[in-house]
Protein backbone atom coordinates (compact mmCIF):
# COMPACT_ATOMS: atom_id res chain seq x y z
CA UNK A 1 0.00 0.00 0.00
CA UNK A 2 2.77 2.75 -0.76
CA UNK A 3 0.92 4.46 -3.18
CA UNK A 4 -1.76 4.99 -1.18
CA UNK A 5 0.46 6.08 2.34
CA UNK A 6 2.29 8.58 -0.27
CA UNK A 7 -1.47 10.43 -0.60
CA UNK A 8 -2.67 9.63 2.19
CA UNK A 9 -0.06 11.41 4.15
CA UNK A 10 0.08 14.16 1.18
CA UNK A 11 -3.30 15.13 1.92
CA UNK A 12 -2.98 14.99 5.73
CA UNK A 13 -0.49 17.14 5.59
CA UNK A 14 -1.55 19.56 2.87
CA UNK A 15 -5.66 19.44 4.54
CA UNK A 16 -4.34 19.97 8.49
CA UNK A 17 -1.21 21.00 8.81
CA UNK A 18 -0.47 23.69 6.42
CA UNK A 19 -4.04 24.76 6.76
CA UNK A 20 -4.57 28.70 5.95
CA UNK A 21 -7.40 30.93 6.59
CA UNK A 22 -7.97 31.79 3.48
CA UNK A 23 -7.29 28.19 1.92
CA UNK A 24 -8.24 24.67 2.42
CA UNK A 25 -5.38 23.62 0.39
CA UNK A 26 -1.79 24.71 -0.52
CA UNK A 27 -1.15 22.67 -3.59
CA UNK A 28 2.49 23.08 -4.40
CA UNK A 29 4.32 21.58 -7.69
CA UNK A 30 6.10 19.18 -5.68
CA UNK A 31 3.01 17.67 -4.35
CA UNK A 32 1.29 17.78 -8.24
CA UNK A 33 4.66 15.60 -8.95
CA UNK A 34 3.48 13.25 -6.30
CA UNK A 35 0.05 13.33 -7.81
CA UNK A 36 0.87 12.18 -11.02
CA UNK A 37 3.45 9.74 -9.76
CA UNK A 38 0.63 8.19 -7.35
CA UNK A 39 -2.17 7.77 -10.45
CA UNK A 40 0.54 6.78 -13.13
CA UNK A 41 -1.14 2.92 -13.16
CA UNK A 42 -4.71 1.80 -12.22
CA UNK A 43 -3.01 0.49 -9.32
CA UNK A 44 -2.54 3.82 -7.58
CA UNK A 45 -6.46 4.69 -7.71
CA UNK A 46 -7.54 1.56 -6.28
CA UNK A 47 -4.87 2.59 -3.32
CA UNK A 48 -6.94 5.95 -3.24
CA UNK A 49 -9.97 4.26 -3.19
CA UNK A 50 -9.44 2.21 -0.26
CA UNK A 51 -7.72 5.06 1.50
CA UNK A 52 -11.44 6.86 0.83
CA UNK A 53 -12.78 3.85 2.75
CA UNK A 54 -9.87 4.09 5.33
CA UNK A 55 -10.79 7.85 6.30
CA UNK A 56 -14.38 7.29 6.42
CA UNK A 57 -13.49 4.39 9.25
CA UNK A 58 -12.04 7.14 11.49
CA UNK A 59 -13.42 7.27 14.94
CA UNK A 60 -14.57 11.02 14.00
CA UNK A 61 -16.78 9.43 11.29
CA UNK A 62 -18.51 5.65 11.38
CA UNK A 63 -15.68 4.05 13.84
CA UNK A 64 -17.89 6.18 16.22
CA UNK A 65 -19.24 10.06 16.10
CA UNK A 66 -21.42 9.20 13.03
CA UNK A 67 -22.67 5.41 13.35
CA UNK A 68 -23.39 4.66 16.98
CA UNK A 69 -22.24 7.21 19.64
CA UNK A 70 -22.28 11.20 19.17
CA UNK A 71 -25.35 11.06 16.47
CA UNK A 72 -27.16 8.41 18.44
CA UNK A 73 -26.72 10.26 21.90
CA UNK A 74 -27.94 12.96 19.89
CA UNK A 75 -31.63 10.49 18.99
CA UNK A 76 -32.01 10.35 23.21
CA UNK A 77 -32.33 6.39 22.27
CA UNK A 78 -30.08 6.07 25.34
CA UNK A 79 -30.20 6.37 29.07
CA UNK A 80 -29.23 10.23 30.19
CA UNK A 81 -25.34 9.93 31.24
CA UNK A 82 -24.80 10.25 35.33
CA UNK A 83 -21.67 12.97 35.12
CA UNK A 84 -20.81 15.57 32.99
CA UNK A 85 -17.57 14.11 32.47
CA UNK A 86 -19.30 11.76 30.01
CA UNK A 87 -17.47 12.28 26.88
CA UNK A 88 -21.02 12.64 24.66
CA UNK A 89 -22.68 14.45 27.99
CA UNK A 90 -23.26 18.17 25.61
CA UNK A 91 -24.45 16.20 22.76
CA UNK A 92 -27.23 14.20 24.95
CA UNK A 93 -28.72 18.21 26.10
CA UNK A 94 -27.92 19.90 22.73
CA UNK A 95 -25.10 22.26 24.07
CA UNK A 96 -22.99 22.30 20.86
CA UNK A 97 -21.46 25.72 21.73
CA UNK A 98 -19.42 24.15 24.99
CA UNK A 99 -15.87 23.65 23.95
CA UNK A 100 -15.72 20.03 24.73
CA UNK A 101 -18.64 19.95 21.87
CA UNK A 102 -17.65 22.51 20.02
CA UNK A 103 -13.99 20.73 19.67
CA UNK A 104 -15.95 17.60 18.44
CA UNK A 105 -17.62 19.28 16.18
CA UNK A 106 -15.10 20.65 13.97
CA UNK A 107 -13.36 17.31 13.71
CA UNK A 108 -16.43 15.84 12.48
CA UNK A 109 -16.60 18.65 9.87
CA UNK A 110 -12.83 18.95 9.16
CA UNK A 111 -12.53 14.72 8.70
CA UNK A 112 -16.08 14.43 6.43
CA UNK A 113 -14.20 17.48 4.06
CA UNK A 114 -10.71 15.61 4.39
CA UNK A 115 -12.48 12.46 2.85
CA UNK A 116 -14.21 14.42 0.27
CA UNK A 117 -10.84 15.98 -0.21
CA UNK A 118 -9.32 12.83 -1.30
CA UNK A 119 -12.39 11.63 -3.19
CA UNK A 120 -12.21 14.48 -5.43
CA UNK A 121 -8.21 14.35 -5.86
CA UNK A 122 -8.63 11.15 -7.72
CA UNK A 123 -11.66 12.24 -9.84
CA UNK A 124 -9.43 14.83 -10.79
CA UNK A 125 -6.36 12.13 -11.76
CA UNK A 126 -8.85 10.19 -13.17
CA UNK A 127 -9.61 13.03 -15.56
CA UNK A 128 -6.12 12.93 -16.75
CA UNK A 129 -5.16 9.60 -16.77
CA UNK A 130 -3.24 8.48 -20.54
CA UNK A 131 -2.64 4.38 -19.49
CA UNK A 132 -5.56 2.10 -21.03
CA UNK A 133 -8.07 0.57 -18.42
CA UNK A 134 -9.95 -2.74 -18.99
CA UNK A 135 -13.57 -1.49 -19.68
CA UNK A 136 -15.43 -1.35 -16.77
CA UNK A 137 -12.70 -1.22 -14.24
CA UNK A 138 -12.38 2.88 -14.74
CA UNK A 139 -16.45 2.94 -14.42
CA UNK A 140 -16.57 1.11 -10.99
CA UNK A 141 -14.17 2.92 -9.62
CA UNK A 142 -15.63 6.25 -10.71
CA UNK A 143 -19.29 5.09 -9.86
CA UNK A 144 -18.05 4.00 -6.00
CA UNK A 145 -16.11 7.31 -5.96
CA UNK A 146 -18.19 9.62 -6.97
CA UNK A 147 -21.40 7.98 -5.01
CA UNK A 148 -19.22 8.36 -1.93
CA UNK A 149 -18.80 11.86 -2.47
CA UNK A 150 -22.55 12.66 -2.38
CA UNK A 151 -22.77 10.12 0.71
CA UNK A 152 -20.80 12.46 2.54
CA UNK A 153 -21.73 15.40 1.62
CA UNK A 154 -25.52 13.86 2.13
CA UNK A 155 -24.65 13.10 6.04
CA UNK A 156 -23.12 16.68 6.13
CA UNK A 157 -26.40 17.73 4.96
CA UNK A 158 -28.28 15.84 7.64
CA UNK A 159 -25.93 16.95 10.34
CA UNK A 160 -25.57 20.46 9.55
CA UNK A 161 -28.35 21.15 7.37
CA UNK A 162 -32.33 22.56 8.57
CA UNK A 163 -34.97 19.77 9.99
CA UNK A 164 -38.20 19.32 8.13
CA UNK A 165 -37.16 20.35 5.00
CA UNK A 166 -40.25 18.65 3.42
CA UNK A 167 -42.48 20.93 4.74
CA UNK A 168 -40.52 24.27 4.72
CA UNK A 169 -40.56 25.27 1.28
CA UNK A 170 -38.73 28.78 1.89
CA UNK A 171 -35.61 26.40 2.75
CA UNK A 172 -35.38 25.69 -1.14
CA UNK A 173 -33.58 28.94 -1.84
CA UNK A 174 -31.34 29.09 1.47
CA UNK A 175 -27.63 28.17 1.34
CA UNK A 176 -26.58 24.69 2.49
CA UNK A 177 -23.47 22.97 3.20
CA UNK A 178 -20.44 23.91 0.92
CA UNK A 179 -20.90 20.79 -2.13
CA UNK A 180 -17.13 20.07 -2.85
CA UNK A 181 -16.49 18.90 -6.56
CA UNK A 182 -13.33 19.88 -7.27
CA UNK A 183 -9.72 19.00 -5.11
CA UNK A 184 -8.71 22.96 -5.21
CA UNK A 185 -6.72 25.64 -3.06
CA UNK A 186 -10.17 27.78 -2.61
CA UNK A 187 -13.07 27.23 -0.09
CA UNK A 188 -15.95 25.07 -2.32
CA UNK A 189 -19.23 27.57 -2.49
CA UNK A 190 -22.55 27.20 -0.53
CA UNK A 191 -25.19 26.52 -3.31
CA UNK A 192 -29.15 26.34 -2.22
CA UNK A 193 -30.77 23.49 -1.37
CA UNK A 194 -32.36 22.97 -4.30
CA UNK A 195 -28.50 23.22 -6.64
CA UNK A 196 -27.36 21.11 -3.48
CA UNK A 197 -29.61 18.17 -4.09
CA UNK A 198 -29.64 18.92 -8.03
CA UNK A 199 -25.78 17.75 -7.68
CA UNK A 200 -25.90 15.23 -5.09
CA UNK A 201 -28.77 13.42 -7.38
CA UNK A 202 -26.21 14.03 -9.91
CA UNK A 203 -23.44 12.61 -8.58
CA UNK A 204 -25.72 9.27 -7.23
CA UNK A 205 -27.43 9.09 -10.98
CA UNK A 206 -23.80 9.68 -13.42
CA UNK A 207 -22.45 6.79 -10.12
CA UNK A 208 -25.51 4.12 -10.97
CA UNK A 209 -24.52 4.54 -14.91
CA UNK A 210 -21.27 3.77 -14.22
CA UNK A 211 -21.82 1.12 -11.92
CA UNK A 212 -23.88 -0.65 -14.22
CA UNK A 213 -20.52 -2.74 -14.81
CA UNK A 214 -20.82 -3.59 -10.90
CA UNK A 215 -20.59 -7.14 -11.05
CA UNK A 216 -23.49 -7.70 -8.82
CA UNK A 217 -25.81 -5.44 -10.49
CA UNK A 218 -28.32 -7.50 -12.42
CA UNK A 219 -27.29 -8.03 -15.94
CA UNK A 220 -24.12 -6.50 -15.28
CA UNK A 221 -22.07 -4.65 -18.54
CA UNK A 222 -18.61 -6.25 -17.54
CA UNK A 223 -17.81 -8.97 -19.11
CA UNK A 224 -16.22 -12.52 -17.23
CA UNK A 225 -12.95 -12.50 -19.00
CA UNK A 226 -12.44 -8.87 -17.69
CA UNK A 227 -13.90 -9.76 -14.33
CA UNK A 228 -11.02 -12.43 -14.19
CA UNK A 229 -8.23 -10.33 -15.36
CA UNK A 230 -8.71 -7.10 -13.34
CA UNK A 231 -9.84 -9.03 -9.84
CA UNK A 232 -6.90 -11.47 -9.85
CA UNK A 233 -6.29 -10.18 -6.35
CA UNK A 234 -9.88 -10.18 -5.06
CA UNK A 235 -10.34 -6.35 -5.48
CA UNK A 236 -13.95 -6.56 -6.80
CA UNK A 237 -14.59 -9.18 -4.06
CA UNK A 238 -17.28 -8.55 -1.62
CA UNK A 239 -19.22 -5.84 -3.18
CA UNK A 240 -21.65 -4.84 0.07
CA UNK A 241 -18.49 -3.94 2.07
CA UNK A 242 -18.22 -0.67 -0.83
CA UNK A 243 -20.26 1.55 -2.36
CA UNK A 244 -21.86 -0.59 -5.05
CA UNK A 245 -25.07 -0.03 -7.43
CA UNK A 246 -27.56 -0.91 -5.11
CA UNK A 247 -26.08 1.02 -2.02
CA UNK A 248 -25.96 4.40 -4.77
CA UNK A 249 -29.41 3.38 -5.67
CA UNK A 250 -30.75 3.35 -1.64
CA UNK A 251 -28.74 6.61 -1.16
CA UNK A 252 -30.71 8.15 -4.00
CA UNK A 253 -33.93 6.98 -1.86
CA UNK A 254 -32.61 8.84 1.00
CA UNK A 255 -31.72 11.87 -0.63
CA UNK A 256 -35.14 11.87 -2.39
CA UNK A 257 -37.14 11.09 1.04
CA UNK A 258 -35.43 14.06 2.87
CA UNK A 259 -37.14 16.29 0.19
CA UNK A 260 -40.26 15.05 0.79
CA UNK A 261 -43.55 15.96 -1.27
CA UNK A 262 -43.24 14.85 -5.08
CA UNK A 263 -39.81 13.31 -4.33
CA UNK A 264 -41.34 10.86 -2.04
CA UNK A 265 -42.58 8.58 -5.02
CA UNK A 266 -39.26 8.47 -6.88
CA UNK A 267 -38.02 7.40 -3.28
CA UNK A 268 -40.36 4.88 -3.35
CA UNK A 269 -39.50 3.11 -6.79
CA UNK A 270 -35.85 3.81 -5.83
CA UNK A 271 -36.55 1.69 -2.87
CA UNK A 272 -38.62 -0.80 -4.73
CA UNK A 273 -35.81 -1.70 -7.36
CA UNK A 274 -33.26 -2.55 -4.42
CA UNK A 275 -35.73 -4.72 -2.94
CA UNK A 276 -36.74 -6.10 -5.92
CA UNK A 277 -33.67 -6.67 -7.85
CA UNK A 278 -30.53 -6.50 -5.61
CA UNK A 279 -29.63 -9.81 -3.81
CA UNK A 280 -29.50 -8.44 -0.55
CA UNK A 281 -33.09 -9.70 1.07
CA UNK A 282 -34.66 -9.99 4.70
CA UNK A 283 -33.49 -11.97 7.49
CA UNK A 284 -35.80 -15.01 7.46
CA UNK A 285 -36.47 -18.34 9.63
CA UNK A 286 -33.32 -20.10 8.65
CA UNK A 287 -30.85 -17.63 9.25
CA UNK A 288 -28.76 -17.25 13.09
CA UNK A 289 -28.11 -14.68 14.62
CA UNK A 290 -25.57 -16.35 17.35
CA UNK A 291 -22.08 -14.77 15.01
CA UNK A 292 -23.77 -12.49 12.90
CA UNK A 293 -25.45 -9.58 15.17
CA UNK A 294 -25.26 -6.60 12.56
CA UNK A 295 -26.98 -9.46 9.99
CA UNK A 296 -24.28 -8.79 7.41
CA UNK A 297 -27.28 -10.67 4.60
CA UNK A 298 -28.76 -7.28 5.19
CA UNK A 299 -26.18 -4.71 4.25
CA UNK A 300 -26.27 -3.01 1.07
CA UNK A 301 -23.37 -1.07 2.40
CA UNK A 302 -21.34 -2.18 5.02
CA UNK A 303 -18.06 -0.49 6.22
CA UNK A 304 -15.07 -2.06 7.03
CA UNK A 305 -13.48 -0.27 10.00
CA UNK A 306 -10.43 -1.17 12.12
CA UNK A 307 -10.07 -1.64 16.28
CA UNK A 308 -14.64 -1.85 16.31
CA UNK A 309 -14.37 -4.43 18.84
CA UNK A 310 -12.08 -2.11 21.24
CA UNK A 311 -14.02 1.20 20.42
CA UNK A 312 -17.54 -0.32 21.08
CA UNK A 313 -16.47 -2.56 24.23
CA UNK A 314 -15.35 0.96 25.59
CA UNK A 315 -19.31 2.25 25.32
CA UNK A 316 -21.79 -0.78 25.07
CA UNK A 317 -21.44 -2.57 28.83
CA UNK A 318 -23.99 -1.97 31.42
CA UNK A 319 -22.24 -3.61 34.76
CA UNK A 320 -19.97 -0.46 35.42
CA UNK A 321 -21.64 2.47 37.15
CA UNK A 322 -18.41 4.13 37.04
CA UNK A 323 -17.82 4.08 33.22
CA UNK A 324 -19.51 7.33 32.72
CA UNK A 325 -19.69 6.63 28.61
CA UNK A 326 -21.89 3.54 28.49
CA UNK A 327 -24.80 3.33 26.33
CA UNK A 328 -27.28 1.59 28.07
CA UNK A 329 -31.25 1.82 27.00
CA UNK A 330 -33.07 2.23 30.44
CA UNK A 331 -35.54 -0.75 31.12
CA UNK A 332 -38.78 0.19 31.34
CA UNK A 333 -38.79 2.75 28.55
CA UNK A 334 -36.87 -0.03 26.20
CA UNK A 335 -39.77 -3.01 27.23
CA UNK A 336 -42.43 -0.77 26.52
CA UNK A 337 -41.34 0.04 23.22
CA UNK A 338 -41.01 -3.56 22.38
CA UNK A 339 -43.82 -4.17 23.48
CA UNK A 340 -42.76 -7.32 26.31
CA UNK A 341 -45.78 -7.72 27.95
CA UNK A 342 -47.60 -8.97 24.17
CA UNK A 343 -45.96 -11.93 23.85
CA UNK A 344 -46.52 -12.53 20.26
CA UNK A 345 -44.37 -9.09 19.58
CA UNK A 346 -41.81 -8.20 22.50
CA UNK A 347 -41.25 -11.92 23.18
CA UNK A 348 -40.29 -13.18 19.72
CA UNK A 349 -38.92 -9.84 18.08
CA UNK A 350 -34.99 -10.48 17.52
CA UNK A 351 -33.91 -7.28 18.33
CA UNK A 352 -35.11 -7.46 21.76
CA UNK A 353 -34.28 -11.51 22.89
CA UNK A 354 -31.20 -11.12 20.79
CA UNK A 355 -29.66 -7.63 20.18
CA UNK A 356 -30.05 -6.29 23.27
CA UNK A 357 -28.69 -7.92 26.94
CA UNK A 358 -30.10 -7.29 30.15
CA UNK A 359 -27.77 -5.89 32.51
CA UNK A 360 -27.68 -4.40 35.67
CA UNK A 361 -28.02 -0.51 34.66
CA UNK A 362 -29.97 -1.01 31.58
CA UNK A 363 -30.06 -2.74 28.44
CA UNK A 364 -27.30 -3.09 26.27
CA UNK A 365 -26.76 -3.45 22.45
CA UNK A 366 -25.27 -6.70 21.13
CA UNK A 367 -24.58 -5.65 17.68
CA UNK A 368 -21.06 -3.94 17.40
CA UNK A 369 -19.73 -6.59 20.12
CA UNK A 370 -17.43 -9.40 19.22
CA UNK A 371 -19.06 -12.58 20.91
CA UNK A 372 -16.43 -15.22 19.46
CA UNK A 373 -13.95 -15.83 16.94
CA UNK A 374 -16.78 -17.18 14.68
CA UNK A 375 -18.26 -14.17 14.40
CA UNK A 376 -19.45 -13.06 10.78
CA UNK A 377 -17.68 -9.41 9.58
CA UNK A 378 -17.27 -8.55 13.36
CA UNK A 379 -15.24 -5.23 11.84
CA UNK A 380 -18.22 -3.86 9.74
CA UNK A 381 -20.06 -1.04 10.58
CA UNK A 382 -23.80 -1.38 8.82
CA UNK A 383 -24.44 2.14 6.78
CA UNK A 384 -27.48 0.67 4.43
CA UNK A 385 -29.76 -1.69 4.78
CA UNK A 386 -31.96 -3.42 3.01
CA UNK A 387 -34.92 -2.97 6.02
CA UNK A 388 -34.71 1.02 5.22
CA UNK A 389 -35.57 0.26 1.26
CA UNK A 390 -39.34 -1.49 3.25
CA UNK A 391 -39.77 1.29 5.42
CA UNK A 392 -39.15 4.26 2.79
CA UNK A 393 -41.86 2.83 0.48
CA UNK A 394 -44.07 1.89 3.07
CA UNK A 395 -43.72 5.91 4.28
CA UNK A 396 -44.85 6.99 0.63
CA UNK A 397 -47.65 4.06 0.16
CA UNK A 398 -48.86 5.28 3.81
CA UNK A 399 -50.43 8.47 1.79
CA UNK A 400 -51.92 6.82 -0.95
CA UNK A 401 -52.36 2.98 -0.34
CA UNK A 402 -52.40 1.51 2.91
CA UNK A 403 -53.15 -1.81 2.36
CA UNK A 404 -49.41 -1.75 0.66
CA UNK A 405 -48.34 0.39 3.36
CA UNK A 406 -48.71 -1.84 6.18
CA UNK A 407 -47.83 -5.25 4.01
CA UNK A 408 -44.24 -3.23 3.88
CA UNK A 409 -44.15 -2.36 7.03
CA UNK A 410 -45.05 -6.20 8.19
CA UNK A 411 -42.52 -7.61 6.12
CA UNK A 412 -39.47 -6.46 7.92
CA UNK A 413 -41.61 -7.32 11.11
CA UNK A 414 -41.98 -11.05 10.01
CA UNK A 415 -38.26 -10.91 9.33
CA UNK A 416 -37.82 -9.97 13.06
CA UNK A 417 -40.14 -12.94 13.82
CA UNK A 418 -42.80 -10.84 15.25
CA UNK A 419 -46.30 -13.51 15.37
CA UNK A 420 -48.70 -10.79 15.94
CA UNK A 421 -49.53 -9.20 12.64
CA UNK A 422 -50.38 -5.64 12.47
CA UNK A 423 -54.22 -4.95 11.41
CA UNK A 424 -55.26 -4.83 8.11
CA UNK A 425 -56.43 -1.61 8.22
CA UNK A 426 -55.30 1.50 10.70
CA UNK A 427 -55.83 4.97 10.14
CA UNK A 428 -52.39 7.65 9.25
CA UNK A 429 -51.80 8.45 13.03
CA UNK A 430 -51.78 4.79 13.65
CA UNK A 431 -49.76 3.37 11.01
CA UNK A 432 -47.32 6.54 11.86
CA UNK A 433 -47.03 5.40 15.09
CA UNK A 434 -46.05 2.08 14.10
CA UNK A 435 -43.34 3.26 11.68
CA UNK A 436 -41.76 5.26 14.52
CA UNK A 437 -42.30 2.09 16.54
CA UNK A 438 -40.03 0.21 13.64
CA UNK A 439 -37.60 3.03 13.49
CA UNK A 440 -36.56 2.66 17.25
CA UNK A 441 -36.72 -0.95 17.32
CA UNK A 442 -34.51 -1.20 14.28
CA UNK A 443 -31.85 1.18 14.42
CA UNK A 444 -30.38 1.12 17.76
CA UNK A 445 -26.94 1.16 17.54
CA UNK A 446 -27.17 2.33 13.97
CA UNK A 447 -26.76 5.91 13.80
CA UNK A 448 -29.67 6.62 11.91
CA UNK A 449 -32.83 7.31 13.77
CA UNK A 450 -31.71 10.53 14.67
CA UNK A 451 -32.18 11.85 11.21
CA UNK A 452 -35.48 9.87 11.26
CA UNK A 453 -36.59 12.39 13.63
CA UNK A 454 -34.87 15.37 12.05
CA UNK A 455 -36.53 14.46 8.92
CA UNK A 456 -39.72 14.15 10.32
CA UNK A 457 -39.45 17.48 12.03
CA UNK A 458 -40.37 15.79 15.27
CA UNK A 459 -41.29 18.97 18.20
CA UNK A 460 -40.66 16.55 20.75
CA UNK A 461 -38.81 13.20 21.20
CA UNK A 462 -39.18 9.82 23.12
CA UNK A 463 -37.30 9.42 26.08
CA UNK A 464 -36.33 13.16 26.05
CA UNK A 465 -38.60 15.75 28.49
CA UNK A 466 -38.26 19.24 26.98
CA UNK A 467 -41.30 21.76 27.42
CA UNK A 468 -39.46 23.45 24.86
CA UNK A 469 -40.48 22.18 20.92
CA UNK A 470 -36.96 21.01 19.49
CA UNK A 471 -36.18 23.24 16.03
CA UNK A 472 -33.10 23.94 14.28
CA UNK A 473 -31.04 24.95 17.45
CA UNK A 474 -31.39 21.01 18.23
CA UNK A 475 -31.33 19.12 14.85
CA UNK A 476 -28.74 21.58 13.00
CA UNK A 477 -25.04 20.99 14.23
CA UNK A 478 -23.45 24.36 14.07
CA UNK A 479 -20.94 25.18 11.36
CA UNK A 480 -17.16 25.98 13.15
CA UNK A 481 -16.52 29.12 14.02
CA UNK A 482 -13.37 29.40 11.79
CA UNK A 483 -15.71 28.52 8.54
CA UNK A 484 -17.75 31.08 9.59
CA UNK A 485 -15.39 33.46 10.50
CA UNK A 486 -12.44 32.84 7.49
CA UNK A 487 -15.28 31.03 4.89
CA UNK A 488 -18.26 33.36 5.15
CA UNK A 489 -20.19 30.34 5.99
CA UNK A 490 -24.05 30.91 6.26
CA UNK A 491 -26.03 28.44 8.38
Amino acid sequence: MKRFITLYSLCFSVLFLNQSCEKWFDVTANNQIKAEDQFSSVDGFKDALMGVYLGMGDANLYLSNTSFTMVDVLSQQYAPFTSSLAFYYDFQNYRYQNPKAESQIKRVWDKYYFVIANVNSALNQMDKSTFVWYKGEKEIIRGELLALRAFLHFDLMRFFGHANYAQRPELASKLAIPYSTVYSKDYPPQLTYTETFKQMEGDIKQAMELLKYDPIFKNSLITSEIMMNINRDGFYDNRFNRMNYYAAEALLARVYAWQGGDKMKLAADAAEDVIANSPIELFNNNDQLSNDRTIKKEHLFGLKVQDLQTTASMYFEGTNNTNYNGLRLLHAPTEDLYEVDIPEIGASDIRFIQLLNNEQYGYVSLKLKKQSQNDIDANTIPLMKIPEMYYIASEYYSQNNMTKAISLLENVRVSRRIVQALPATMDLATYNNELLKEYRKEYVAEGQLFFFYKRKGFKQLPNYTSAVDLDDKVYMLPFPASEVEFGNRVQ
